[in-house]
């Protein structure tokens, strides 16, 4: 009696431990990965310094560190991958530059399909009106 008991004891171990296993990430989704690079190069384009704001934020062809989880200013629910929060405020410091307005499309945020902390501020971003290949739902 007492190795069936053992045997069926050290069966649901198995189980529970497969099932975290199968539920844990290696990290952040490849969609989401590109989607913070495509952002980081929207913030080029515009003329700030993209490689000192976030130097970790790199492409796996030049560093092999690309989980995009352990990047700055990102973080990421473990479990699934994917990006929950993004602190993208004070991109650009300008209290010694001349303040210019950042029109932002609002699409460069979709790939982030489970984003609820999204923090823009001390920025000088305005959205851009004419997102016809966004949709909203």
């Amino acid at each position: 009696m007492g190795w069936v008991f053992l045997g069926k004891f050290g069966i649901m171990w198995v189980l529970i431990v497969l099932i975290l296993v199968s539920g844990h990430s290696d990290g952040c989704l490849e969609g989401e990965r590109r989607g913070l690079l495509e952002f980081k190069d929207f913030l080029k384009s515009n003329g700030a310094d993209a490689d000192h704001l976030h130097p970790t934020w790199v492409d796996e062809k030049a560093d092999h560190h690309s989980d995009c989880c352990d990047w700055e200013r990102v973080t990421c629910d473990r479990t699934t991958g994917h990006i929950t929060e993004l602190s993208l405020d004070n991109i650009e410091d300008t209290s010694y530059q001349h303040y210019r307005m950042w029109f932002i499309n609002a699409s460069l945020f979709l790939p982030f399909k489970e984003l609820r902390s999204l923090n823009l501020s001390f920025n000088l971003f305005s959205a851009r009106t004419d997102n016809k290949d966004m949709q909203i739902s």
